[in-house]
């Protein structure tokens, strides 16, 4: 088995993020996106210090990536989470690793808790959460509408040990 890597974002993986993405956004229990974002507006709002890649035999598996919940002060270091792994990668570890990427990053980077939403159905995703340490906030019933349905989303959320 090759081995995985965890790198910081760069440049020239941009086109695979993206793609990566719209597999997730095809599963249709990722995200409530419909269309992948422009590059420009991820890379505007996704926390420069906390974008990771995962890469096996040169190419990018999957992506971790983290955002401000809120332009406030006082919430500067709360942000939410997103781990997308590719299609033909899944059940390699490839999530695991770019969650513990991300957490230790957050508690070295000045991140105190990190939060992120996911559907009750995507499971999988759920466990690996709670795995590294994040803890069930509850369900937001109907909180938003995907493809005319109302949807929940199961909060979680992860505080570094002070």
């Amino acid at each position: 088995m090759s081995p995985l890597v965890i790198r910081e974002l760069r440049e020239h993986d941009w086109d695979s993020v993206r793609r990566i993405y719209a597999e997730g956004i095809a599963t249709g229990n990722a995200t409530f996106e419909t269309e992948v974002p422009a590059r420009e507006v991820l890379d505007a709002k996704w926390i420069r210090g906390h974008r990771w890649v995962a890469e096996i035999d040169g190419e990018v598996a999957g992506w971790g990536a983290a955002t401000p919940v809120s332009a406030r002060e006082c919430y500067s270091g709360v942000a939410e989470t997103s781990i997308y792994t590719g299609a033909g990668f899944r059940g390699r570890g490839v999530g695991k690793a770019l969650l513990r990427r991300q957490v230790t990053a957050a508690d070295a980077g000045g991140l105190w808790t990190l939060q992120t939403s996911i559907f009750p159905e995507n499971e999988v995703s759920i466990a690996l959460h709670r795995a590294a340490g994040f803890r069930v906030v509850g369900t937001r019933e109907r909180i938003a509408e995907h493809h005319g349905v109302w949807r929940d989303t199961v909060l979680l959320e992860r505080r570094r040990a002070d």
